[in-house]
C-alpha cells in the first residue's frame, strides 16, 4: 500500500459489509418479514373488501402481477450488478446521480414512514396476546412498546446480519404459519357449518378481478394491494452479505412474492368467507380485525343459524 493509500492517523479503518454472512434461506426470510404479512393484511383487508366486496382475493391476485414483474427485474439487475444500494445504485449508473438520489431517498423515506406503523400494530397485538386490553387501548402504552420494539430491532441489525437472519427465520415461520392456520380453521368452519350466520362459502369468481364491475374500484383495490406486497426488496439490499450474491438474493425476492401471493389470497378468502362483508365493513381502516376474528375462529363452537 502506498503512502497516499494508507489511512491517516486517527482516521477509522475502512468499513466493509460482512460477505457471505447469510444464505438463500435467511435472505428469503428477510424478504418475507420485511413485507410484514400479518400487519399488511390486518391494515388493508377491511378496506379492500369495502371497495370490491367478495372480489377481494381477485384484487390481491391482480396486485401480485406488477410486484412479481418488478421482483423479476430486480433478479436480473442484481445478476448484472450486486450492489446493496439497489435502486440508488442502478438508477445512478443508468440515468444519472440526480434521479438515483431521488430513487434512493424514496426508498429510505418509505422505510422511515412504515416502521412506525409496523411497530404500532405489533405493540397493540402484543398486548392483545397477553390479555392486557387496557394497554392495547392506550395510545401512550402502545407508543412506548412500539418505540421499545424499534430500539431492540435496530440493535439486532447493528449487531450483525447473521443474527438478523437467524431471528427472522423463526419469526417468519411463526407469522406465515399462524396466518395459514387461521385460514385453514376458518374455512373448515365455513364448510362445517359452525361459522357465523353471515358466513358464505367461497365461489370461483372471487378470484377474478374481471368480476369487479367498477374500474375505479378495481384501480383503488390494486393500489391498496400493491402496498401489501412491497418489502421483498430487502432481500436484494443484503446482496453483498449473501452467499451466491449474483443469484440467491434476487431469487429470494421472486420466491417471496409467490409465497406472499398464496398467503394473502388464502387468508383473504378465509376472512371474507368466515366474517362476511357486513362484519368486514366495520373494520374498514381498522387493523384490529385479526384480534377479533382470531379469537372468534379459535373459540366458536356453535352452529350457524
Amino acid at each position: 500500500m502506498s503512502t497516499a493509500e494508507q489511512p491517516r492517523r486517527g482516521e477509522p479503518a475502512e468499513l466493509r459489509l460482512d460477505e457471505d454472512a447469510i444464505g438463500f434461506r435467511e435472505s428469503l426470510a428477510v424478504g418475507l418479514s420485511s413485507t410484514a404479512p400479518a400487519y399488511s393484511l390486518a391494515a388493508v383487508i377491511g378496506t379492500v373488501t369495502v371497495v370490491v366486496g367478495f372480489q377481494a382475493p381477485g384484487a390481491m391476485l391482480a396486485s401480485f402481477v406488477p410486484m412479481f414483474l418488478i421482483a423479476a427485474a430486480f433478479f436480473y439487475m442484481n445478476r448484472a450488478d450486486q450492489d446493496a444500494g439497489t435502486t440508488f445504485s442502478w438508477v445512478t449508473r443508468t440515468m444519472g446521480p440526480w434521479l438515483g438520489w431521488l430513487g434512493g431517498w424514496a426508498v429510505c423515506t418509505t422505510g422511515i414512514l412504515v416502521i412506525g406503523s409496523l411497530a404500532d400494530v405489533g405493540a397493540r397485538y402484543t398486548y392483545e396476546l397477553v390479555g392486557w386490553e387496557s394497554a392495547a387501548a392506550s395510545k401512550p402504552a402502545v407508543m412506548a412498546l412500539a418505540v421499545a420494539f424499534i430500539v431492540a430491532l435496530t440493535a439486532i441489525c447493528i449487531i450483525g446480519t447473521e443474527l438478523t437472519g437467524a431471528i427472522q427465520d423463526v419469526l417468519i415461520v411463526l407469522q406465515i404459519g399462524a396466518l395459514l392456520l387461521f385460514a385453514g380453521v376458518a374455512l373448515y368452519k365455513v364448510y362445517d357449518g359452525t361459522a357465523p350466520a353471515a358466513s358464505t362459502r367461497p365461489e370461483l369468481d372471487w378470484f377474478s378481478p374481471f368480476a369487479i364491475s367498477s374500474t375505479s374500484a378495481l384501480v383503488s383495490a390494486l393500489l391498496i394491494g400493491v402496498f401489501i406486497y412491497w418489502g421483498w426488496e430487502s432481500a436484494v439490499n443484503l446482496t453483498e452479505e449473501t452467499r451466491d450474491s449474483a443469484r440467491a438474493p434476487g431469487l429470494a425476492a421472486v420466491v417471496s412474492t409467490v409465497i406472499l401471493l398464496v398467503t394473502y389470497v388464502g387468508v383473504a378468502v378465509a376472512v371474507v368467507a368466515y366474517a362476511g362483508l357486513e362484519t368486514l365493513a366495520e373494520y374498514d381502516d381498522d387493523d384490529a380485525i385479526f384480534a377479533f376474528l382470531g379469537g372468534d375462529v379459535s373459540a366458536r363452537r356453535g352452529t350457524s343459524s
